[in-house]
């Protein structure tokens, strides 16, 4: 025999005979032990190591069979937190309902504020115009208040102002028929109204510019001392009282307390002297 293997050297020369149960090595060739032993599977062997796709598989088994042991668990935290959200979201519902409030709440207020301020602008403007209006009729009143007018409307001079008879004549004469109706020539107040002597009924005005007016030998009186009078207003009646020749009026005008010639007066404020 020849080498580890015992394999002939010569090819003539017979191999001993070698007892199968000595026999180790692998036997090729047709004659093959017709008895097999039983296969055991490769993954059931001791030194068996599992791909790591079947390890991950097999963790993911283990750990859905843990997780379903403990499933009530999870379904009790599911439950407090769904009860969580709806507390949170009844608190949010129930904040968006009191800012609708406040904001409507806020705009009424707004527009009652704005009414008022509306309505008091409108009093304002209201009370600016009765207020200029007022002014404006005032004033219009003063103006017709200080125009002036003639005493009597139709007229007769029979003497004038100036030196009469060695005496002095302190104003005019104005020829009319008894009754005729005396008026105030302007807005004045009355100083007297009564009788005196030589002038028999006499009325005493004092008009707005400072100047008094004597009115003499009134067959009747209309008006009382303190009275306030306009223009055109009746004062009384022409007659023929006192010392007097014949039914007239005595226009006697004084300024700052002395006796002026009622023509040029009279025609300074407006005034004529003719019929």
């Amino acid at each position: 025999m020849c080498g580890p293997r015992q394999v002939p050297c010569h090819p003539y020369e017979v191999p001993p005979v070698v007892s199968s149960r000595s026999y180790t090595g692998r036997h090729v060739g047709r004659h093959r032990s017709q008895q097999r032993r039983a296969r055991v599977p490769r993954a059931l062997s001791p030194g068996f190591v599992l791909p790591t796709s079947a390890a991950a598989a097999l963790v993911v088994t283990a750990t859905g069979a843990s997780m379903a042991e403990s499933a009530p668990q999870p379904l009790e935290f599911a439950s407090s937190q769904t009860a969580l959200v709806r507390s949170q979201q009844a608190a949010d519902d129930q904040l968006a309902s009191d800012l609708a409030a406040r904001r409507q709440d806020a705009s009424i207020q707004s527009a009652a504020f704005q009414g008022r301020t509306e309505a008091q602008a409108r009093a304002a403007r209201s009370a600016q115009r009765k207020a200029a209006a007022a002014a404006k009729a005032k004033a219009e009143a003063e103006k017709r208040a200080k125009k002036w007018v003639r005493p009597i409307h139709i007229w007769n001079i029979t003497s004038g102002f100036g030196a009469r008879w060695g005496t002095h004549h302190d104003g005019l004469d104005l020829a009319a028929p008894t009754g005729t109706p005396l008026y105030a020539l302007s807005k004045g107040t009355v100083l007297k109204a009564g009788w005196e002597d030589s002038f028999g009924n006499k009325v005493a005005v004092q008009y707005w510019d400072g100047s008094v007016i004597w009115y003499g030998h009134m067959s009747r009186i209309d008006v009382q001392a303190g009275e306030t009078v306009l223009p055109g207003e009746q004062v009384g009646l022409v007659g023929n009282t006192g010392h007097s020749f014949g039914s007239h009026l005595h226009f006697e005008v004084q300024v700052n307390g002395e006796n002026i010639d009622p023509a040029p007066f009279m025609a300074e404020v407006g005034i004529q002297l003719g019929q």
